[in-house]
């Protein structure tokens, strides 16, 4: 069995807040609009509860996330999801675009939380 360098992960912090999510179809269009919530974030990434399944594969999202006075914009991918006992869905999302400055919100946020 090989080795391989593994990245350290990421503090996750539990956490609940409003996001709003955007998933985009293979096409490039917006096939699903919907509101949820956290339940967990990190600087590289976020887990969502959704009430709505997703109506492609596609891996492409974008949400806006409320960080107190805050509004972060992030676009990233989904790495895995499943159904929830309350029948919501479970995103994981991997952010793969952020600007500096709403990095630093999330970096802010999860520092206060410590």
């Amino acid at each position: 069995m090989s080795e391989k360098e593994l990245k350290p992960r990421l503090k996750r912090l539990e956490t609940v807040n409003l996001v709003s999510f955007s998933h985009y179809a293979p096409e490039g269009h917006i096939d699903l609009e919907t509101a949820g919530r956290t339940l967990d974030l990190s600087e590289g990434g976020i887990l969502i509860e959704i009430p709505n399944s997703l109506p492609s594969t596609a891996t492409e999202v974008e949400l806006r996330l409320g960080i107190q006075e805050d509004v972060v914009t992030v676009r990233g991918a989904i790495l895995h999801q499943r159904e929830l006992d309350n029948g919501h869905f479970g995103l994981g999302i991997r952010f793969d675009k952020i600007s500096d400055e709403d990095l630093s919100v999330i970096t802010a946020f999860l520092a206060e939380e410590d």
